[in-house]
């Protein structure tokens, strides 16, 4: 809203001068605070197409899904997050989680959790409590509100229909689209009406080239066809009906409901309880077993029925099924028979055979029970018949309730043995069970109870939780491996997504291998990994030699277009300052990619790409030469065995192999989380969610602009003649030439992928500035140039931090790298095995005199392509 707006709006609202100014300040202010998460919360950003800038959201559960309702609530005009601090009467100031500007009202609204609020309403002098209309409130809000026309509300995670989130996300690339031109919206309609009510599914195989599923979901968004968004998921194809419009649906089932016999039939269900039409008789099924049913009439005639029997006279008609309004409800009877095994059910189905023959006068044959006990049993089914109208029911073992279940250690004793042993052995002093214990019996003595046995005492000690004792004896994060999952007894939204491309994680982690780095050393590689979590499909990977930092996320996002020409919707990072960098945030911003902070030392959250790391690690890496598996014992490591004296793969060949092992075996290989490979997972994704395509990003220089990393400091001096010098080289550019910029200082970036070229940012515009070298580079694939850049730059900083590198020594490293091209391709040819030779002992760092030696027949290096192994051996 502008100014003139606002007015006309206030106005409308009748709202006073004080509300107003108030209102002005809040829409003008920034947010008040910068949210972070909690143990178990995980925050993040939300890029709002109807504020133009992102939102915070403190909990991805609760605040992140009320964000989603108001950006596609039309009656919402605006919402800010950590809206300036109130000061409230009793509390203090006070931050609300946003305030809302909706066509008649505003207010201030606090989201939590419904378990949250009632432990708030439960503490002493509570300020949140709930109405007579079931609606949370909170008072010291609602007192601040009073003078101003302002609400104060409380929103709960019950009032969210998880149903209608999930199909918003799903909803959400369709929502700026392009609408499809009229022919597609008359084929479409045209299919509807051929049958309204037709499901998603029917839809898109009618289809044939006249429509897709990208345009059946744009149509969704915009409101042009109707689906109960509330009731039915978009991604359940099969069971969403759509219609041309919400009129056309009430429609029919206004035709349904006022067409429906008032004798309710309904299908017939093979559980305890259940009613039948038989005829003109009604049934129940007293039980059944895989051979056979047993039934009771209204009248008490009493039927046993073979299943085959039973579920042909189903099919046939003869046999209906009948809505029950007086199922058993009683608790007493739910409880016999939700704790009843298997076994149970077993002896009461053979004591039922009995008894009812018994009642119906029926011979019974030779059985090894005595009178005495068919008599108790006859007892036990008329007596369950009066108490629960269920005469199966007494029939039931209750052999688990026997015996005398009371303990026979005094009360006051497990009283003092638990407040010991909170106090005593839940701590970090971390004492032995039998100290602990001794203490115990002095506390005894001293209150004159007797003591339980030590047996007795560790056996308390073991039925704790093994959380609960490492986190008080050993600290948080030493029992994180012990704490369950926190399941939400709510529906909510799937963790991993109900698509590919809809959640991603990024993370980084250094790879067990040692890689030669020349003159005889070497160094171990960082590796980020982009994974999409719903496919499990690894999206891209980024190796370098340095630790990771806001080049590497932006270099795999950049990896992540270049193979798809799209970014996920939302990106999973941990709390690395590298991914809470302005220029990464911005990337995601402009992009509209959500970002979710997963909670510190809480791997779990993570689990999707931190299980990829020790897969990687295990199938391909520990396989390597030069692992450093051995090291995790250092103290018996010898020279003879030093992962360091093996490191014979560089960062090239790492590079090539890691891409040839994701796409030949990981993305290949069944995934347990679906049974299906990523690779399938993720195409039968994409092919039954549709393609989006108003999400795919042009591989472009603008883009590339974007991703590129700026250097500390990020700005340079312009020297006349020379350029700017960056990472030991100069750049130039023709706009340097101009007498204003020589001898100023411009802000510039470098890119991480191409050492021959740099942006520098001069009248307003980024300029594009090349080294000297610039044409021996190009040419060059981005592949290649990537790597000689990674290697260059390292061997700079690692071994000529003291002298000046100049551009020449990328010719030089080109025109190397080509010369030994030209020697493998001969090796290929069958020629001569000294380039296979000559590579790798370069790579170890022999001495030149070596070089021009032919190696010995018997002592031959090689490397096996589909082993993924280096072999030091002889030539059998």
């Amino acid at each position: 809203m502008n100014s003139n707006e606002l007015h006309e709006w206030s106005k409308e609202l009748n709202l006073s001068e004080e509300a107003i100014e108030q209102i002005k300040i809040i829409r003008l202010s920034d947010p008040s605070r910068l949210v972070g998460g909690g143990a178990r919360n995980v925050p993040g950003e939300f890029t709002s197409k109807k504020m133009g800038v992102t939102i915070q959201f403190e909990s991805s559960k609760v605040e992140l899904a009320a964000i989603y309702m108001m950006e596609f609530d039309d009656n919402v005009l605006e919402f800010y997050d950590q809206p300036p601090s109130i000061k409230l009467n009793k509390v203090g100031w006070k931050t609300p989680d946003f305030f809302v500007i909706e066509k008649d009202r505003a207010y201030w609204i606090e989201w939590k959790t419904e378990d949250e609020l009632i432990k708030l309403s439960q503490k002493k002098n509570a300020k949140y409590y709930l109405d007579e209309e079931s609606n949370w409130r909170y008072l010291p809000g609602e007192e601040y509100c009073k003078s101003l026309g302002i609400e104060f509300k409380v929103g709960s995670s019950k009032d969210i229909n998880w149903t209608l989130q999930r199909n918003l996300i799903y909803l959400k690339d369709y929502l700026g689209s392009e609408k499809p031109n009229e022919e597609v919206i008359s084929s479409v309609k045209n299919n509807i009406m051929a049958s309204p009510g037709i499901t998603l599914k029917k839809l898109i195989d009618s289809s044939g080239e006249d429509f897709t599923l990208d345009d059946i979901n744009i149509l969704i968004a915009q409101d042009i066809l109707y689906v109960d968004l509330f009731t039915s998921l978009l991604v359940e194809a099969s069971s969403v009906k759509i219609y041309c419009t919400k009129e056309q649906n009430r429609s029919f089932i206004n035709l349904w409901e006022s067409s429906r016999e008032k004798k309710e039939v309904s299908v017939v269900k093979i559980t305890n309880g259940s009613k039948i039409l038989w005829g003109e008789i009604q049934w129940k099924i007293l039980n059944h077993d895989i051979k056979n049913l047993f039934l009771v009439s209204d009248s008490g005639d009493y039927n046993e029925v073979p299943i085959e029997t039973f579920e042909r006279y189903v099919s046939e008609g003869y046999i209906t099924g009948l809505n029950s309004d007086d199922d058993i409800d009683d608790e007493k009877v739910k409880e016999l028979i939700t704790t009843a095994a298997e076994a149970d059910l077993k002896i009461a189905n053979r004591k039922y055979s009995i008894v009812k023959k018994i009642l119906q006068g029926d011979e019974i044959g030779p059985i090894k029970e005595t009178d005495r006990t068919i008599r108790n049993w006859i007892k036990a089914y008329r007596d369950a018949e009066d108490l629960y109208g269920n005469g199966y029911l007494g029939l039931l073992p209750n052999d688990k309730n026997k015996g005398n279940r009371n303990r026979k250690i005094p009360t006051k004793s497990i009283e003092l043995m638990e407040e010991v042993i909170n106090e005593s052995y839940e701590s970090i002093k971390i004492k032995t069970a039998k100290v602990v214990h001794g203490e115990y019996q002095t506390l005894c003595e001293n209150n004159k109870v007797p003591p339980a046995s030590y047996q007795t005492f560790c056996e308390a000690i073991r039925k704790r939780s093994i959380f609960e004792l490492t986190k008080g004896r050993e600290g948080d994060r030493a029992a994180y491996k012990y704490e369950e999952f926190y399941w939400s007894l709510e529906y909510t939204t799937p963790k991993h997504g109900d698509r590919a491309f809809e959640i991603a994680h990024i993370d980084h982690t250094l790879l067990d291998i040692e890689l030669d780095i020349g003159n005889g050393k070497s160094k171990k590689p960082w590796c980020t990994f982009l994974t999409d979590a719903f496919s499990r499909r690894i999206l891209a990977f980024y190796l370098t030699f340095d630790s990771p930092c806001i080049s590497s996320n932006m270099m795999i996002i950049r990896e992540c277009v270049r193979k798809y020409n799209r970014l996920p919707q939302t990106l999973v990072v941990d709390g690395g300052r590298d991914f809470h960098s302005i220029y990464f945030e911005s990337l995601l911003a402009m992009y509209e990619v959500e970002k979710k902070t997963r909670p510190a030392a809480k791997a779990r959250f993570g689990s999707v790409v931190e299980r990829l790391f020790g897969i990687a690690n295990k199938l391909l890496i520990h396989n390597l030469l030069g692992n450093t598996q051995v090291m995790k014992n250092v103290r018996q490591v010898t020279k003879q065995v030093n992962p360091k004296n093996h490191a014979v793969w560089n960062l090239e060949l790492l590079t090539e192999r890691l891409e040839n092992w994701i796409d030949e075996v990981y993305d290949i290989r069944e995934h347990p989380a679906h049974f299906m490979t990523p690779k399938d997972a993720f195409n039968h994704s994409i092919a039954s969610t549709g393609k989006r395509f108003t999400r795919l990003i042009p591989y472009n220089e603008e883009f590339i602009i974007l991703t590129l990393p700026s250097p500390k400091p990020r700005h340079r001096k312009v020297h006349p003649g020379k350029g700017i010098k960056l990472n030991y080289y100069y750049y130039s550019n023709d706009k340097f030439r101009n007498r204003e910029i020589e001898n100023s200082m411009v802000e510039v970036r470098y890119d991480p992928f191409n050492i021959g070229v740099a942006y520098a940012y001069v009248n307003k515009r980024w300029e594009k500035c090349y080294s000297e070298y610039y044409s021996i580079v190009n040419g060059k694939t981005e592949k290649q140039i990537k790597l000689i850049t990674e290697e260059l730059r390292h061997k700079r900083k690692e071994f000529e931090k003291n002298s000046s590198i100049t551009a020449k020594m990328i010719a030089e490293f080109i025109l190397e790298s080509e010369e030994i091209e030209n020697r493998l391709l001969l090796e290929k040819q069958g020629k001569s095995i000294d380039a296979v030779q000559l590579t790798l002992i370069e790579g170890t760092g022999k001495n030149d005199d070596m070089l021009n030696k032919r190696p010995d027949k018997t002592d031959v290096n090689f490397f096996d392509d589909d082993m993924d192994l280096v072999f030091l051996g002889r030539d059998n």
